[in-house]
């Protein structure tokens, strides 16, 4: 005999491999370093122009370096809350009777996620690890911090041409290079010998 309301009760779904994740883990970890850079970007304007201090690598390297250990300390606690979640979602049966709500059949794509960001930080912890990495997203921000800063004062100045002028670019070129040049610390490996 079967009994009209016995529940049906579903095993949930063995979780996904590390290889079936890369490319969200990739996706994650191309939006964090973007992030970084924009971040340190802005930081480099705020002290150049708001602190008027010099740009000084090494401190805005370790802010790079501060800044993930923030979004690492975040990841992890939000790996801890899903552990949680997911485990008192696997007593659950049912129907979610709102959002956050989370049943038995909410398991495995619990376990997703927090895999995911598990991921994300093993391969964050990496790339912040590589002293090159570090370096060329704080010269890249650093870059972008110029060139903006520049377009802005140009603006402000109204000393844009109203003709086309051939030779602009590479005027601006060489002045954008004399203007990181005289930025950089003597010490620096990419200042102008002195003689």
């Amino acid at each position: 005999m079967i009994l009209p309301f016995r529940r049906h009760r579903e095993e949930p779904a063995p979780p996904p491999t590390d290889d079936e994740l890369a490319t969200q883990v990739d996706e994650g970890l191309l939006i964090v370093m973007t992030g970084l850079r924009l971040t340190t970007r802005n930081r480099i304007v705020l002290e150049a122009l708001r602190d008027r201090d010099d740009f000084d690598e090494d401190a805005v390297v370790a802010g790079v370096r501060e800044d993930a250990a923030a979004i690492v300390a975040e990841q992890r606690a939000a790996i801890a809350f899903i552990d949680r979640t997911r485990a008192q979602a696997a007593r659950r049966h049912g129907h979610a009777l709102h959002s956050a709500d989370f049943r038995r059949r909410d398991v495995a794509p619990l376990e997703r996620r927090a895999r995911i960001a598990a991921l994300l930080v093993e391969r964050l912890e990496e790339r912040v690890a590589d002293e090159q990495v570090v370096r060329d997203l704080v010269r890249a921000a650093r870059r972008s911090a110029m060139d903006d800063m520049f377009d802005s004062a140009l603006r402000i100045l109204d000393v844009a041409p109203d003709v086309v002028d051939p030779d602009r670019d590479d005027r601006l070129a060489s002045l954008h290079e004399e203007l990181r040049t005289l930025g950089l610390d003597p010490a620096h490996p990419d200042a102008p010998a002195h003689d």
